[in-house]
């Protein structure tokens, strides 16, 4: 179970009394997060996320507090943090920032379905489209993610140097004259995990710690490589049909520009490489650790081996 800063029920409690929200009845870690603390808090008035932010830089938390308020008053179904009676959104407990949030309803989706991605798609579309005036650099950009790369490739994935150097060295060719394509503040990290569905119907889109100003091409790569494969005989298998259903509804309010289209092969492998190299940073980071959850790297590493070779292929095939 991924809770880096265990609560009693005591320390949750006296947190709480900042709150007029009530007796707490229950409290329950969260197992399905990697970077933060969260806990399900239950009281007499409703059902509640506790959580201790345990990564990235604290003068950022600000932004998101901002982020979710603006999303929520535009009508998205997103977490926003309660103030407490002095009104102060960003608290602390156990010397870690601390946010109380409503608990939206809903179940993680398990085997995603072409309405369900449609459903997603118009969601980012309304994401990237909210005028919230908001601006931030992520700390996992893609220049940090090239950079981060070529340490690895000559260490732990020196076993893939074959096929992963000439996929490293496109896109470092390709990132340094890409075009100007268009940006907002997106999630960054909008996998199943972090969205519930009630039915066919999106209920909730949860954990902003990675939201930043971004391409939102990238965006759609990544939840491609999320919500349109499945893993068969151990290997990932694209699903194009909940591919063009994600897109299809995406493009009915935010068409792609012709850069967009050519940058796609791209987007899809700098989406993979992100969360290839992010996972097997952390497994290496809290390797031996029982209770911390660590996702595994390999997915990540398959999937990008079959978008670059998918494009090494066409682009072999367009110079015969």
């Amino acid at each position: 179970m991924s809770v880096f800063t265990p609560l009693t029920p005591h320390d949750v409690s006296e947190f709480m009394r900042q709150f007029d929200l009530g007796d707490v009845l229950r409290i329950k870690g969260i197992s399905g997060g990697s970077e933060n603390t969260n806990y399900f808090v239950d009281c007499t008035s409703g059902a509640y996320v506790l959580t201790l932010v345990e990564r990235g830089p604290v003068q950022d938390l600000p932004f998101f507090i901002a982020l979710l308020d603006c999303l929520q008053k535009s009508g998205l179904p997103v977490p926003f943090a309660f103030r407490n009676r002095e009104g102060v959104a960003l608290l602390s407990l156990k010397n870690k920032p601390a946010l109380l949030q409503p608990r939206l309803p809903g179940q993680h989706p398990d085997k995603v379905s072409p309405a369900q991605c449609a459903e997603l798609g118009a969601l980012l579309a309304s994401l990237h489209s909210a005028a919230c005036g908001l601006q931030r650099t992520s700390d996992r950009g893609p220049e940090w993610v090239l950079n981060e790369s070529m340490q690895f490739l000559r260490t732990v994935w020196l076993s893939d140097q074959q096929w992963l150097q000439p996929c490293l060295k496109g896109l470092s060719e390709w990132l340094a004259t890409a075009p100007t394509l268009p940006q907002a503040v997106i999630h960054g990290d909008l996998f199943r995990d972090n969205a519930m569905f009630e039915g066919e119907h999106i209920s909730g889109v949860i954990d902003f710690y990675n939201a930043a100003t971004g391409w939102t091409l990238l965006e759609l790569a990544i939840c491609v490589n999320d919500w349109c494969v499945d893993v068969i005989e151990g290997a990932p298998v694209i699903d194009n049909t909940r591919v063009q259903a994600l897109i299809q509804a995406y493009t009915k309010s935010r068409a792609f520009s012709e850069a967009e289209q050519q940058a796609w092969p791209f987007m899809l492998q700098l989406a993979a490489l992100r969360f290839w190299l992010s996972r097997q940073q952390y497994a290496g980071l809290h390797q031996g650790q029982p209770d911390v959850l660590i996702k595994d790297p390999d997915y990540f590493r398959q999937l990008l081996k079959l978008h670059y070779s998918q494009f090494a292929s066409s682009r072999f095939a367009s110079n015969d």
